[in-house]
């Protein structure tokens, strides 16, 4: 489906007539119609505007095969763990003949980035708690009226923590 047929297939109707028609397309396209989309049928305004962002983004890339777009889509699902999302482009991968080496080899990289991007995250966190603490420890021989050391030694009564 062309981006151009898509607006085409929008102006001139109502609201209700071009959803259907561009479901219609998604599905002659995919083989099925997305969950979500479907979810969203009764709310025109905004599914429209999804569909056509899709369209646009998804359907109509200029510099990339379709077989890339798809494999892209299944990575992507893998790293937001989206079962839904990954089940249905699993089949419309599968209905496209994209061979299963090259779905598995997309799972595998798009699992490795995602175990990644989470402990990299998870770190940057755990290095900067730990820089943390280990500011507020410098500071209880330095300085034990000092604030910093206050706030880190006394319980929610305002007393010393030893209590």
């Amino acid at each position: 489906m062309k981006f151009e047929n898509t607006l085409k297939g929008i102006f001139g109707k109502e609201p209700d007539d071009a959803v259907q028609e561009l479901l219609k397309n998604i599905e002659d396209d995919y083989g099925e119609v997305p969950f979500i989309l479907k979810a969203m049928s009764d709310r025109p305004n905004v599914l429209l505007p999804k569909i056509i962002y899709d369209d646009a983004v998804l359907r109509n890339p200029e510099h990339l095969d379709e077989t890339t777009v798809e494999l892209i889509t299944i990575g992507v699902a893998t790293a937001l763990k989206c079962d839904h999302c990954l089940k249905m482009h699993l089949r419309v991968a599968r209905r496209k003949g994209i061979p299963e080496e090259k779905v598995f080899e997309t799972i595998l990289l798009a699992s490795a980035l995602s175990n990644t991007a989470a402990l990299a995250q998870a770190m940057r966190v755990f290095e900067a708690d730990k820089e943390e603490h280990r500011d507020t420890e410098a500071f209880k021989d330095e300085c034990p009226g000092c604030i910093v050391y206050e706030n880190n030694h006394k319980n929610l009564n305002g007393n010393d923590k030893t209590d």
